[in-house]
């Protein structure tokens, strides 16, 4: 019986155990979440040490721990993604990207479409993206995210009666996951969401990466969407993104 396997992961997160060893979280395409043990890697000469950081792209060799972890006893990094460790806003951005797959992600659930939207984004902000398509990539990925497991929020047409939206005073419903018409929203505590920001996430949400780069958004806009999106991450773990804190100073 073969106990080891190979697998091409993104680590997503890691911390200290004992000494010299460090617990690895990654996101792999073939298995999804899986949490591993590297043994030895703080050690100044370590083999694997520059293969394992944070939000590097790696092949990796684990062998099949009988009653505890798996063990890393193989790595290559495919990418480490250099430009994106140089840029404050995008590696405070990604910090809060990856704390959320961490509490949304089930372990050892494959999602490859996540995990290629994950990677789709990694190289694009490799490339120094402005301010405003930064947004605009990581709004697109958490939507794309959503949908894969199942959180779809809807911005096609009133979650309550069905019926088309109506140009202006739309809100959202959190909790709802999707928009709801002036009519049945009246005296309810929602939030508003302007008409180009509704299209805005429809067309996020429907359509392909391919046509990212064609979008023409204006920065006001890409904002409200963003900030709608994040809270209902947060809606829908039930939980404040810390990271949230250094992207606020970052920005």
């Amino acid at each position: 019986m073969n106990r080891s396997y190979k697998t091409k992961a993104i680590i997503i997160k890691q911390f200290e155990v004992g000494e010299a060893d460090r617990i690895i979280i990654a996101f792999s395409r073939d298995f999804g979440l899986i949490t591993l043990k590297a043994r030895g890697v703080r050690k100044i000469l370590a083999k694997l040490k520059g293969h394992l950081e944070l939000l590097a792209y790696t092949q990796l060799e684990v062998h099949k721990g009988r009653s505890s972890l798996d063990t890393i006893i193989g790595a290559e990094a495919i990418d480490s993604f250099k430009k994106i460790r140089q840029n404050l806003r995008s590696t405070s951005r990604l910090y809060l990207v990856l704390e959320f797959l961490n509490k949304i992600l089930p372990e050892g659930e494959s999602h490859p479409q996540i995990f290629d939207c994950l990677l789709f984004l990694l190289k694009s902000l490799d490339k120094k993206e402005s301010r405003k398509r930064l947004i605009v990539i990581i709004t697109y990925f958490y939507l794309q995210a959503l949908r894969g497991l199942g959180y779809y929020p809807h911005f096609r047409e009133c979650i309550k009666c069905q019926g088309d939206l109506k140009r202006g005073s739309n809100l959202f419903d959190f909790y709802g996951a999707g928009t709801i018409c002036r009519d049945c929203g009246r005296g309810e505590n929602l939030t508003k969401i302007s008409d180009r920001a509704v299209v805005f996430l429809r067309f996020l949400i429907e359509n392909k990466r391919i046509f990212l780069p064609k979008i023409k958004i204006s920065a006001k806009i890409s904002a409200e969407a963003y900030a709608l999106v994040e809270y209902y991450l947060e809606t829908t773990i039930d939980s404040e993104l810390k990271s949230k804190k250094f992207v606020k100073l970052i920005d």
